[in-house]
């Protein structure tokens, strides 16, 4: 099934579809089937900059530019001591710069390795705390306030369920959750019955059967 008509269907057909059951849950080893097929739930990382990219953009600075200038200016003109401590400013300069950046993606990418992102999950009718990554399609995840939607799911308990779905729309607004079938073309903003990944939970709390994950997903 294609992922956006996902709020065009009721829980019960979906649930069916998906072969899943909203109390039990999927097996351990059905879900590590399914992660095989669908393939892990996270997405794509940006390309790493190469360290002549991060050299480069040292020198992507009006100051470096000015600099730059005047060492030339100053070398055409013969003053070579000038221009020498100049040229040192800038190699410092792009150096220091270099250092300071490499060293922050190297900790931002050690953070990425440490902090993992918890999700409740029922498996084999048990109610779990697994890592998001773990999700796979079929599974019932189990949301409360200050959580964060791990997948794209649909709503099939509502509790008061309140989203802040600005990470997708833009919209501050919180989003009252219900289980209601819509439209099929009722456009993602007023998908009222869909919790989308990366969106938080301002109040109450739900039930909801992951339907997209990783790089399938809407974010």
């Amino acid at each position: 099934m294609h992922k956006n008509i996902w709020h065009a269907k009721n829980v019960k057909s979906i649930l069916k579809e998906l072969n899943t059951d909203s109390n039990h849950g999927l097996s351990e080893s059905e879900a590590l089937l399914r992660i095989k097929k669908n393939g892990r739930n996270i997405l794509p990382e940006e390309k790493k900059d190469s360290v002549f990219k991060i050299v480069f953009s040292q020198f992507n600075s009006p100051l470096i530019y000015i600099l730059l200038i005047a060492g030339f200016i100053t070398l055409f003109l013969q003053h070579f001591t000038d221009a020498l401590i100049i040229f040192i400013t800038i190699i410092l300069n792009t150096t220091i710069g270099f250092l300071q950046e490499k060293k922050a993606s190297d900790i931002l990418n050690k953070l990425k390795s440490i902090v993992k992102v918890k999700s409740y999950v029922i498996r084999d009718g048990l109610e779990k705390e697994i890592n998001q990554s773990d999700l796979t399609i079929g599974d019932i995840i189990i949301l409360h306030a200050g959580n964060k939607v791990p997948a794209d799911c649909r709503v099939i308990e509502s509790h008061d369920l309140k989203i802040n779905e600005s990470a997708l729309t833009g919209e501050w607004q919180s989003v009252s959750k219900k289980i209601d079938v819509l439209e099929e073309n009722t456009q993602i903003f007023d998908q009222k019955n869909m919790l989308f990944m990366s969106c938080g939970v301002e109040s109450g709390w739900g039930k909801a059967v992951v339907v997209e994950v990783g790089s399938k997903t809407e974010i």
